[in-house]
């Protein structure tokens, strides 16, 4: 009788660990599946916002080109495009640049300050393409503030809608461990947030590269496993990226390290 009861002892801890092992690995995987989910969500989420951004951008440059073909005065230009920069979320301005890069109307302000943008990339490709551009975040040169720069070319002219970066992406403020991108699909870094976050160029091509039109993935990324959500647009030139952490125990498909 002791024999049998020195036996169960011994076999009851070993069912327990391994019970709880089996445990432990149904929540990792359950974890997995709900940091997915989120994140394919986020993708879409954050695609959203920055389409209604710039189909309001596109269209009120197309008015501004119909604005200046039809007035001479630049203060009625100006009064034109100030109130036309309102429909656009996030906008900060709409501005004008000649075709030797010169400032020739702002929204912002009347008259228009003497200013030379023609080394501004965002003007560079605009002169030699007449798609309606993305352009990459930057500092403006006179409000030392960050923006977006939104493009179209119409004539001899460059149209520019000037763009708070974050109305182009999804905050996320609920989720500490959350990054919110938007992309060109050519590869560039248009905006993150939060703004600093560590985005490397291998993050970026691994979503900006793929095939797959929408798609999620987990990685390990800067010593963390994370998933990564991406939808392309089907209208604009851009891919909308979601981050989030994952736990360490987290089966990995790539190293973007």
């Amino acid at each position: 009788m002791r024999v049998l009861v020195l036996v169960l002892l011994l076999f009851v801890p070993t069912q327990s660990f391994a019970a709880g092992s089996e445990n432990r690995y149904m929540s990792s995987a359950s974890e997995t599946d709900k940091a997915i989910s989120e994140v394919r969500q986020s993708a879409r989420t954050n695609l959203l916002a920055a389409e209604r951004v710039l189909f309001a951008a596109k269209k009120a440059i197309d008015e501004a080109s119909i604005i200046l073909s039809a007035i001479d005065n630049k203060e009625l230009i100006h009064r034109e495009l100030k109130r036309i920069a309102t429909s656009v979320p996030g906008a900060r301005a709409i501005i004008v640049i000649g075709p030797d890069g010169r400032l020739l109307h702002d929204s912002f302000r009347y008259p228009a300050i003497e200013l030379d943008l023609s080394d501004r990339p965002y003007f560079r490709d605009a002169v030699s393409k007449t798609d309606f551009l993305v352009g990459q975040q930057l500092v403006g040169r006179t409000s030392n503030t960050s923006f977006v720069p939104l493009t179209k070319r119409y004539g001899d002219n460059t149209i520019v809608a000037v763009t708070a970066p974050f109305s182009l992406v999804d905050l996320q403020t609920e989720c500490g461990e959350c990054w919110s991108l938007i992309i060109q699909k050519s590869g560039g870094l248009v905006t993150v947030f939060p703004p600093e976050a560590d985005v490397s160029s291998s993050l970026v091509n691994a979503t900006s590269k793929s095939k797959a039109k929408t798609g999620t993935q987990v990685m390990r990324y800067a010593g963390s496993v994370i998933a990564v959500g991406w939808r392309q647009s089907a209208d604009f030139p851009i891919v909308s990226v979601a981050v989030r952490g994952m736990p360490d125990s987290a089966s990995v498909d790539a190293d973007v390290n």
